[in-house]
């Protein structure tokens, strides 16, 4: 590994929401670590007055659409994929998965695996809380910043 491979392998770690990285090749083994950061919580609106103009408008009408009734707010902690990669629920296809929806965590609990070339990255929980909905599949490849899961 030369000195512009390392540099941009750490310039993408900061960036990145890991801990933990753990590169081995034969010519050598870089290992990265850094303090969890927590993301700021996503807070979502109750209702808006929503008002849409109709495209085909030709003598000046206005619609005003109803709000639809929606779910009492709720604030979530999103989850989302540190890199491009294969989503694993599980340490191993024959065990059960980290984490199911409705299931009570604690932060830095492990919620998922992320594979990106060989490497196993374990995503640790971002807070304490409840696990509201996981939104990608066993298995399924996900791109960079892709919401994995939210945490109420």
């Amino acid at each position: 590994m030369n000195n512009r491979q390392l540099k941009t392998l750490i310039r993408i770690f900061e960036t990145s929401e890991l801990t933990r990285l753990r590169v081995e090749r034969e010519d050598a083994t870089v290992e990265l670590r850094k303090e969890a950061s927590k993301p700021a919580p996503v807070k979502r609106n109750a209702s808006e007055d929503v008002s849409v103009q109709c495209a085909g408008e030709t003598e000046g009408r206005h619609v005003e659409a109803e709000p639809q009734p929606q779910k009492p707010s709720r604030e979530t902690t999103p989850v989302k994929a540190p890199l491009v990669g294969t989503f694993y629920e599980a340490p191993a296809p024959d065990q059960p998965p980290f984490v199911q929806e409705g299931q009570t965590i604690k932060q830095g609990e492990t919620l998922c695996i992320v594979e990106a070339m060989k490497v196993m990255n374990e995503i640790p929980a971002p807070c304490d809380g409840t696990v509201s909905t996981i939104h990608a599949s066993n298995g399924e490849l996900v791109e960079f910043d892709q919401l994995l899961m939210e945490i109420e």
